[in-house]
């Protein structure tokens, strides 16, 4: 109860207001009313441009894979660059995209929610093209038009060719398992979330011969939630975080073929012993018999060996490497 001014305090302080003793003027405010805005708490996580570096690896690791695996469909070389993450409502993602859309629903299993591959219409027109042996160049008008059932099967290839480098680039962030679920010409059937839900998009630049379009991934935020920690915190080095790129680049080299040679010796000759060889003549080479032989690899020299056969075949046995000066 110490806070309870006492009646002698509050005779002393209206005695201080009455002769002056006590300041009543009102201070200023720390800001303006005008400064205050109203603050939608529903949308609050809703940006213009986003930073989630795990993603943006994510989605530059699909961009280089999907690149291979869509140039050698199309037969030819097909750029495609990760441009920046962005955040928006979904309904606004909707709207943006104009009829016929080639907009395909799909699942990040065990993630929960349905995500979104949209693929710009004049690329899909290009991409059929060229699977039926077109150049790709004729321009098609795009508005009006749906898409034919052969163009829609012929798509879908793409599609599931993407979905499979998407799972491919998530591995090094979480272990994902992206399933198709189905195909829409219309934005308004693809409503898979509430119109106010915050979504990400991810797009990306497509750029051909003679022609530029755009791929947007969209995922629902309640979707990215379970692995949100790991995409907004920097990515790790490939030492300790990307196995799965180690191991496919282990994997690439070991398939490489390597030549070996094995050189059994030299020997001077002049040009009159040289013009007179005949079938059957001996050429003594500076090797002795019980020296072991170089082994070189791409040009250098890694291994000595001792020349033998093996199953009938003339081989090299591995007895020393050849240690880096």
């Amino acid at each position: 109860m110490g806070e309870i001014l006492s009646q002698e305090e509050i005779d002393a302080l209206l005695s201080g207001i009455d002769q002056g003793e006590v300041d009543t003027t009102p201070q200023e405010p720390a800001y303006a009313e005008e400064d205050v805005k109203p603050f939608d708490f529903r949308n609050y996580t809703v940006s213009a441009r986003l930073k989630m570096p795990g993603l943006e690896v994510v989605n530059d690791y699909f961009a280089r894979g999907f690149r291979g695996t869509l140039s050698s469909m199309l037969r030819e070389v097909v750029d495609i660059v990760a441009l920046p993450i962005k955040m928006e409502r979904f309904k606004e993602f909707l709207n943006r995209i104009p009829v016929p859309a080639s907009l395909h629903l799909f699942r990040l299993e065990p993630l929960r929610g349905q995500c979104l591959m949209n693929i710009e219409s004049r690329l899909v027109f290009a991409f059929v093209e060229r699977f039926l042996g077109g150049s790709g160049r004729r321009m098609t008008r795009v508005e009006g038009r749906e898409f034919t059932h052969i163009e829609q099967r012929l798509i879908k290839r793409v599609v599931e060719a993407a979905l499979q480098e998407l799972e491919k680039a998530w591995r090094g962030i979480h272990p994902i398992k992206p399933q198709y679920v189905r195909s829409e010409i219309n934005p308004q059937f693809a409503r898979v979330m509430q119109p106010d839900e915050t979504v990400v998009v991810c797009p990306f630049n497509l750029e051909l011969e003679d022609l530029k379009g755009e791929l947007l991934l969209c995922y629902g935020l309640g979707t990215l939630q379970p692995v949100k920690a790991k995409l907004y915190s920097p990515f790790q080095s490939d030492e300790d975080a990307d196995p799965y790129w180690r191991q496919q680049l282990e994997e690439i080299i070991r398939s490489v073929a390597v030549e070996l040679l094995v050189p059994l010796g030299a020997a001077e000759v002049t040009g009159r012993e040289l013009l007179d060889l005949e079938e059957g003549d001996i050429i003594q080479l500076d090797t002795k018999i019980e020296q072991p032989l170089p082994v070189y690899i791409a040009g250098l020299k890694k291994i000595l060996g001792e020349l033998g056969l093996y199953r009938g075949r003339k081989a090299i046995r591995v007895i020393d490497f050849v240690k880096e000066e």
